[in-house]
C-alpha cells in the first residue's frame, strides 16, 4: 500500500524553486530572481512566493509575497527556543494579527 504525502493530501504547498541549483547568473536569469520559490498548493495554483535574504548587519530575513486571497494566509513564525541559539525574532506583518 502507498502512503500518500502531505503534497499528495494538500496538507502542504509543494515548493518549486525559481532557478536550480548550479545556474549561473545572467541577463536571462538575473540575482535577483536566485532563492525564492514558489509554493503551489493542490490545485497548482501559486499561493506564495518566498526568499531570505541577508541583511547588511548580518541577520536574516524572510520575505514573503502573497499570492492568495487575503483570507487564504496567515504567517506563523515558529521557534525552537530549546534549540536557538541567542534567538531574537521580530514578527510584523503587513495584514495585521489575526487570531
Amino acid at each position: 500500500m502507498t502512503s500518500l504525502t502531505p503534497y499528495d493530501t494538500g496538507d502542504r504547498c509543494k515548493a518549486r524553486p525559481w532557478v536550480p541549483s548550479g545556474t549561473k547568473v545572467s541577463e536571462a536569469i538575473p540575482a535577483d530572481s536566485f532563492g525564492k520559490v514558489d509554493f503551489d498548493n493542490d490545485e497548482g495554483s501559486t499561493v506564495c512566493v518566498v526568499h531570505v535574504e541577508r541583511r547588511k548587519d548580518g541577520r536574516h530575513i524572510v520575505h514573503i509575497q502573497p499570492l492568495c486571497d487575503d483570507t487564504e494566509l496567515d504567517v506563523v513564525v515558529d521557534v525552537d527556543r530549546a534549540n536557538a541559539q541567542g534567538t531574537n525574532v521580530d514578527a510584523t506583518t503587513s495584514r495585521g494579527d489575526r487570531p
